[in-house]
């Protein structure tokens, strides 16, 4: 087990490991490391027809970790020293190019070394084939403009005919957001603002990233002043709160605050449905933060997000808590499959639009990776992810009861989110908390994520995929989390029949991207 460092912040060891990964899969170190995988198998379905179901679990082992990259290139997997079994990041941004960041991008005063080495890494794509580098895609402020049907192959590597069946299957709005670009969506269009439910904590955990992002310069000279991190103690923001006294923010967010021990072994996740136990007081905590520099901030956490993500991302067509100054974090944000698709990319770019930084890499990261894996395997700041094995819905009414041992959020044919290093953050966590068959290597370090909501709304990433897929209103009947599941099941043959390597063989497709051993971005 790697030592646990006791100098410097957390954030920055954790960014310093990952910088030295990244050095590594670029060539940039003087020597390549590989590594394997072993993990679940391809075991079926799960979460058809609004049920839940689950396929067995097998085992299947990698070779050597050395895959083709985006654009013919390859890269070498495995981790820095004292990684653990993670593997490298694979997705479109394995490039550093310094030159597409803004001036001081990463520099702000208080950061770190390995944060600014992490922020100045900049995503960049190779596509066409050519090898040639490109800035990541997004809509930028402007409204999105679909890619022509008969250029969907072409553009996006996905099939047509399947995109129309899941049309049909689906029957409800939904997009599919492939390298930057709409390449499908149906009936979402013209469709008005509504009700999201609990994508809004993803979307909250996005706007508390942002803050802790455009804060990092200011000076801390007591309680209520400084940098918004969630290294810090709730009470350095708030008076009075009613979960554990000894909570810091990382735990509100992982909703684990309300624990009467905060001790590894000790934490259990319980879903904040409504947000009255303990996240909606990081409201509270960040409009303490902004207000700090209310010139440049803005008077309320309403303002900072008006003009730090709503406004640069051009989301036009949502409002959250109806624009109150004090905001509801487990609802209340009324919004399209459009506008929910840019913080999905914008997720999916870490952090990045349009050129400039939104909010760093390394809070996207513990966004969409376990934050305790003592206390759940399949949750990171506000966010699902999939996972194998010891995770658990946290209460949610109509969801399995329990530590689950199957993927199902989306399933089995998709990877698992396993952080590289351990102990990482505030967790003090050994290891990936996996149970047998299960283990914690990994080749590629690309875990599904999604945001849901109540009556199937959903914003899912594949990172390994370079996708993002949005739906609205798919289970309407249903409590419980079985939306993940039912979407991915239906789009999944768009992006298999197209695919370059399994040519629509969606047991072969489902037994390497289910094992994190395939990502072709």
């Amino acid at each position: 087990m790697p030592k646990k460092l006791r100098t410097g912040s957390l954030l920055a060891r954790d960014a310093a490991l990952r910088v030295a990964a990244w050095a590594a899969v670029l060539g940039l170190s003087g020597c390549g490391s590989s590594g394997s995988n072993a993990g679940a198998g391809y075991g079926g379905a799960s979460g058809s027809g609004g049920t839940w179901s689950s396929g067995g679990a097998g085992s299947s082992s990698g070779g050597t970790a050395v895959s083709p990259a985006a654009g013919g290139t390859t890269a070498s997997g495995g981790s820095a020293p004292d990684a653990g079994t993670g593997g490298a990041r694979k997705n479109d941004a394995a490039v550093i190019d310094s030159g597409a960041l803004e001036p001081d991008a990463g520099l702000e005063a208080g950061t770190s070394g390995a944060d600014a080495a992490l922020d100045g890494a900049t995503l960049a794509v190779r596509d066409g084939g050519d090898g040639a580098l490109r800035g990541a895609p997004d809509p930028g402020a402007a409204a999105w403009v679909p890619v022509p049907a008969d250029q969907v192959l072409d553009v996006c590597g996905l099939d047509k005919a399947a995109l129309a069946q899941a049309d049909t299957t689906l029957n409800t709005p939904w997009a599919i957001i492939r390298h930057g670009r709409l390449c499908h969506e149906f009936k979402s269009a013209t469709m008005a603002p509504a009700e999201a439910w609990s994508t809004t904590k993803t979307l909250g955990a996005v706007v508390t990233g942002a803050v802790a992002y455009q804060t990092k310069s200011i000076a801390r000279t007591g309680r209520k002043t400084g940098p918004f991190s969630d290294e810090d103690r709730v009470d350095q923001w708030l008076d009075t709160f009613t979960y554990n006294p000894d909570a810091h923010v990382a735990h509100v967010l992982a909703m684990v605050a309300q624990s009467t021990s905060l001790a590894l072994g000790q934490k259990t996740m319980s879903y904040d449905t409504i947000g009255t136990v303990q996240i909606n007081t990081l409201s509270d905590m960040l409009n303490v933060a902004v207000r700090q520099d209310s010139a440049r901030l803005g008077a309320s956490l309403e303002e900072f997000t008006q003009k730090f993500v709503f406004g640069p991302l051009g989301m036009h067509d949502s409002t959250w808590s109806g624009g109150a100054a004090d905001k509801i974090f487990a609802f209340s944000w009324s919004t399209t499959v459009r506008d929910m698709a840019r913080i999905g990319l914008l997720m999916l770019n870490h952090g990045v639009w349009s050129g400039k930084r939104v909010l760093d890499e390394e809070w996207i990261y513990r966004m969409t990776h376990p934050s305790f894996e003592d206390a759940n395997t399949g949750y990171g700041y506000l966010t699902w992810l999939n996972a194998s094995s010891n995770f658990t819905f946290g209460g949610i009414p109509g969801a399995p009861a329990g530590l689950q041992q199957t993927a199902q959020s989306p399933g089995p044919c998709a990877p698992v989110s396993i952080y590289p290093v351990h102990p990482h953050g505030l967790s003090d966590s050994p290891d990936c908390n996996y149970s047998s068959p299960y283990t914690c290597s990994q080749q590629y370090d690309v875990g599904v994520w999604q945001a849901v909501g109540l009556q199937g709304q959903v914003i899912q990433g594949h990172p390994g995929l370079d996708v993002v897929i949005v739906v609205r209103d798919l289970t309407p009947l249903d409590t419980g989390p079985s939306a993940p599941g039912i979407l991915w099941n239906a789009v999944r043959a768009a992006i298999v029949d197209a695919d370059p390597t399994f040519h629509g063989d969606d047991q072969g497709f489902c037994a390497a991207y289910g094992t994190n051993t395939y990502a072709p971005g």
